[in-house]
């Protein structure tokens, strides 16, 4: 039998079910069935909090023969994602990794690509940029009225009933195994939402030397436009220029969101643990170029016209425009 390059890939997912557990047991079941089919290993992080639906998911999603559920029982209630990912990781074999969210749609053919150039040795990493998805979207991508490739077509003809934003750089990291414990894995000292992420890609990153520091680093401001980052983001958003330029994004399905969440209200404590880990990236001197110029560079060295690229340019605040429904765009409007 023919080794299939998928048998050199783990997938790293946490799962918490403390919120939208059904949602989440959805769409981990739906990771299972398409990546198992493939020959591919996933391994889930699973907060395991002696719920019903804890012992129903691990079960579930443990009887696909290539799913290992690394468990671990928890009374804590703040989500702890980097645990959730290290214990995962303890279960991996494989040479290369891909770190995931449960809610990003398995798109076989960008994770085809996106392992055959890191097994090329073309780069020693891959972040790949992520469209979030409305309600609609993520309906017809699941109801398989379109796919990806088509979803893409559309957001670069400024279609927005299907998009929110675009998040480049995101999470979504194709890495070899290795450097998983070189970095030292994902600091657990985060709790809740926000920053673990940054922090794992900036290490990544200095790891292999592909980051600088800018007087900026810190700048926390956030941009419609990935060609609008500053800080942190611009760095780290520059490694996604090429995915950009060959138009490859994932796509995040839609869910809805608590109205009060200790989960999201964790982000400025961990921003505070993320500034004192990297003050090294904080320097004096000259700025950094934009992604802007950088972009137009990378197209004019791949033969590509900039007008081909104009939806990345979009800058417009808010979201009220890419919301499908009217119902949804008045609850924006009047902070609901």
């Amino acid at each position: 039998m023919n080794k299939s390059p998928f048998d050199d890939l783990t997938i790293l997912v946490p799962l918490d079910f403390s919120q939208r557990p059904f949602d989440i047991l959805s769409k981990a079941y739906h990771l299972c069935k398409t990546i198992n089919s493939i020959g591919c290993k996933i391994v889930f992080g699973h907060a395991d909090r002696g719920t019903l639906i804890d012992r129903f998911a691990y079960n579930t999603l443990s009887s696909f023969s290539k799913t290992y559920v690394a468990s671990k029982k928890t009374d804590n209630h703040a989500i702890n994602t980097s645990l959730l990912r290290n214990i995962a990781f303890e279960r991996v074999q494989t040479k290369f990794l891909l770190i995931l969210d449960v809610d990003i749609w398995p798109d076989l053919e960008l994770f085809t690509k996106y392992l055959a150039l890191l097994a090329s040795e073309k780069s020693p990493l891959f972040f790949i940029p992520c469209v979030y998805l409305t309600a609609k979207g993520t309906k017809d991508l699941r109801k398989k009225k379109i796919n990806p490739a088509e979803l893409t077509k559309r957001f670069f003809n400024f279609s927005r009933k299907d998009f929110l934003h675009i998040a480049s750089p995101s999470s979504i990291t194709f890495m070899h195994s290795g450097d998983f414990l070189q970095v030292g894995g994902f600091d657990q000292k985060f709790e809740g939402h926000g920053y673990e992420d940054f922090d794992f890609m900036i290490r990544l990153a200095r790891h292999h030397e592909l980051i600088s520091p800018t007087p900026s680093f810190f700048s926390n401001q956030t941009s419609r436009s990935p060609l609008f980052a500053s800080g942190f983001r611009r760095e780290l958003g520059r490694l996604c220029l090429p995915a950009l330029l060959n138009k490859d994004f994932a796509y995040h399905l839609h869910h809805t969101k608590p109205k009060v969440s200790k989960y999201h209200d964790s982000r400025a404590s961990n921003f505070e643990i993320f500034k004192s880990k990297h003050q090294v990236l904080s320097s004096s001197g000259e700025e950094s170029a934009t992604l802007i110029e950088d972009f137009i560079k990378l197209c004019s060295n791949n033969g590509q016209p900039i007008s081909h690229f104009s939806a990345l340019f979009e800058n417009k605040p808010g979201h009220v425009d890419r919301y499908d429904t009217f119902k949804r765009r008045l609850r924006f409007l009047i902070n609901d």
